[in-house]
């Protein structure tokens, strides 16, 4: 997997040259939700997120809006988003995009651990994360 991220990097930078990329190590952290789920962090400005995000069977997120575009992978399992209207689902090797300030629930809608690789636009902040307890 850290391969893979490198090559995003380099492949989101044509034009770098090898003295101007580094390995990045990320930054676990540990979230307790409903259950607990880990992120790997690999962002390396705050214009940028990029995570890796594991969550167990039953995961889920209350709903929030987030202040920043949230874009992703789905490495392996099921993600559930549920929007006010509607709920829809990506599995293994869809993509997903959840527009900036978004009323939406995320989840873990699979029989097995989810695994998502996710870019941030502008990076995660605890700041740029709304809240609620509906979607009224």
């Amino acid at each position: 997997m850290k391969h893979l991220l490198l090559l995003v990097a380099v492949a989101l930078s044509p034009c770098l040259r090898a003295d101007q990329y580094s390995l990045i190590t990320p930054t676990i952290i540990t979230i307790q939700d409903n259950v607990e789920r880990m992120i790997l962090d690999y962002s390396t400005s705050d214009e940028l997120g990029l995570n890796q995000m594991r969550a167990p069977v039953g995961w889920t997120e209350p709903i929030v809006a987030l202040g920043y575009e949230l874009r992703g992978i789905v490495i392996g399992g099921t993600l559930g988003l549920e929007f006010k209207d509607e709920t829809v689902t990506f599995e293994q090797n869809e993509g997903f995009i959840i527009p900036i300030n978004t009323q939406v629930r995320i989840y873990n809608a699979g029989e097995g651990p989810l695994h998502l690789v996710e870019v941030l636009r502008p990076g995660h902040k605890e700041a740029l994360v709304k809240q609620y307890g509906s979607f009224e």
